[in-house]
């Protein structure tokens, strides 16, 4: 019913000034396709900013003080003691800034999550 996906931009791919403006008009691209292939199915597609959604706990909202290495697959919370996969953390924090109800353990989400409210 709805997607959340990092607004992304990359600045730090491309060296030269070619390759910067072809992956730009890639990245854009693959972003209008998206948003366009979401609104045609009835879809909700909200775009996050990405800065540190791999360093946020997606249960508590608290900030790690360093950097995760790429080789470090596991997160741990050191606030809320939360151990979970590295990405899958990364996409419930998406989730919650887009405003969106993560998925439950069983990948099922609570009733009524995304249902407009009656007025």
């Amino acid at each position: 019913d709805a997607i959340a996906v990092e607004d992304f931009r990359p600045k730090f791919l491309a060296r030269t000034t070619m390759a910067r403006k072809a992956a730009d008009a890639t990245i854009g691209a693959s972003k209008m396709a998206l948003i366009e292939m979401g609104r045609k199915h009835g879809r909700d597609v909200r775009l996050v900013h990405p800065a540190h959604t791999t360093m946020d706990c997606a249960s508590c909202g608290a900030r790690t003080k360093h950097a995760l290495p790429l080789s470090e697959r596991t997160y741990t919370c050191t606030a809320c003691a939360v151990v979970s996969p590295r990405d899958k953390n990364s996409a419930r924090v998406m989730l919650v800034r887009a405003g969106l109800t993560p998925a439950g353990v069983e990948g099922a989400r609570p009733l009524g999550a995304l249902l407009p409210e009656a007025a």
